[in-house]
């Protein structure tokens, strides 16, 4: 087995938690900050949300595609991360600036597009190249595993801290300083820039290309969709996760609304962060463990049963303000398990399809295939989003009020019933169409590097 430094470990490890910290400022914070703090309406926030994250998840393939083509002496993915970096830690800024604060009418509206649709396209700027560097460290699958793992596992700590601390962090340099709530947010946002950052400047000094295939030519950009056409394993992928990301994001994108209106503990929001990383974590320290003993097949599989015992489980147990917080996180823990050994499998198998691109293709483009990871965490958080708030409207939503027993049982079906539902069809989408698993992968690993070979003679 190839061994990395345990520097490059960590430094990448760093530069995922750092790079899900900033994320999940917008995934958990941003929707209930343009309804209760700036004001503007529902019906804005999720169609906002579903055409700025569409448009920019369909530039995904094409910054792939730039960053394949990108030839430097510090390789291919460590200058857009650092550029990305940078870029998106000032937009951040401008994003929780509130435009209700110095702007009126419509043009608070169009403050909130133009500073979403910048963030979330400077954002694709460093997320593309990041992932893709996945593939690039080794060949070696058990490699992969653990580097997916360790990602994966620093990327949860930075996301569930930022929902554990954020609304008291907010709160205290916000209210709690004498202060309004939005100077809270705008202050966090100046921290989280500071701190997002430190860790990627860490991340691109200290990892480096270990695996690098250079292709006899570039990548033609009015190539990127064929080649995304051809490979049909991919195609798969992007399809699960699409719905697996909805299903996901339905339950964690708005958990803030279930637990401050529906069992109005809104404290539960920072415990559900704390007990999402404690299990996740262990899910993912033991993925490695898990694919080695059994298989990544096995694995997959068990993930979705977890998540959809979690999600039933949360939807019986957690039906009003009664609800008792030790059984709720008991079966909440289920759905964080089955999420982190879902998570890290979908980027061990996307690595796997770049390897089976260039059997079938001919070329290899990691950051092409890599695209699609952030293409899927956009679109189906977009429609998620979309759906979640146009589902608030229509089941009577009012911000800061007692919700109807109509608008709670409402939250409860689509956040529970409707994301297990979701999660079935995707296990069966996957035991159907998914092959690269067992000797036909292994075989293609091998025809890999007979090809390889027979170059490097000539």
């Amino acid at each position: 087995m190839e061994k990395l430094l345990w520097k490059e470990k960590l430094s990448y490890g760093i530069g995922a938690y750092g790079k899900d910290f900033i994320y999940n400022m917008i995934a958990a914070f941003l929707m209930i900050f343009y309804t209760d703090v700036v004001g503007v309406s529902l019906i804005f926030v999720s169609t906002l949300f579903l055409v700025v994250r569409i448009v920019d998840a369909i530039t995904n393939p094409f910054m792939g595609w730039l960053v394949d083509n990108t030839k430097t002496k510090w390789g291919k993915f460590r200058p857009w991360i650092l550029i990305g970096t940078i870029i998106n830690s000032f937009v951040l800024i401008l994003l929780y600036l509130n435009p209700a604060t110095f702007l009126q009418g419509i043009l608070i509206n169009i403050w909130c597009i133009v500073t979403y649709l910048l963030w979330s396209l400077t954002y694709t700027l460093m997320d593309v190249p990041f992932w893709a560097m996945i593939p690039a460290f080794s060949n070696d699958a058990k490699v992969r595993n653990e580097i997916s793992m360790l990602s994966r596992l620093f990327a949860t700590f930075g996301g569930q801290m930022m929902s554990t601390i954020g609304l008291l962090v907010i709160a205290c340099l916000g209210v709690n300083m004498g202060a309004s709530e939005s100077d809270g947010y705008l202050r966090f946002a100046v921290i989280v820039a500071i701190v997002f950052n430190i860790c990627e400047i860490i991340c691109v000094r200290n990892v480096s290309e270990h695996v690098v295939i250079k292709n006899k030519r570039d990548i033609k950009l009015s190539e990127v969709l064929n080649f995304l056409k051809e490979n049909d394993q991919l195609l798969i992928i992007i399809f699960m996760t699409i719905l697996q990301q909805i299903a996901v994001f339905l339950w964690t994108g708005m958990n803030i609304y279930f637990f401050k209106y529906v069992v109005c503990h809104e404290e539960w929001f920072s415990i559900f962060g704390i007990v999402n990383f404690i299990v996740g974590s262990i899910g993912l320290i033991a993925f490695p463990f898990l694919a080695n003993k059994f298989s990544r097949k096995v694995v997959y599989i068990l993930s979705a049963v977890l998540l959809v015992l979690g999600l039933l489980g949360m939807f019986f147990v957690g039906d009003d303000h009664k609800a008792s917080v030790v059984l709720f996180f008991s079966v909440a823990s289920l759905f964080c398990l089955g999420n982190a050994l879902a998570g890290v499998s979908t980027t061990v198998m996307l690595a796997d399809t770049v390897d089976y691109g260039e059997y079938k293709c001919g070329v290899r483009s990691e950051a092409i295939v890599f695209s699609v990871q952030t293409f899927t965490a956009k679109f189906g958080s977009a429609i998620a989003g979309f759906i979640g708030a146009m589902v608030l409207s229509l089941v009577g939503y009012v911000p800061n009020a007692v919700q109807t027993p109509e608008t709670v049982l409402g939250l409860r079906v689509m956040m529970f019933i409707m994301s297990a539902l979701l999660i079935m069809v995707i296990l069966c989408l996957y035991l159907k169409f998914y092959k690269l698993n067992g000797s036909f992968y292994f075989n293609i690993l091998k025809e890999l590097s007979k090809r390889r070979e027979k170059i490097s003679l000539d």
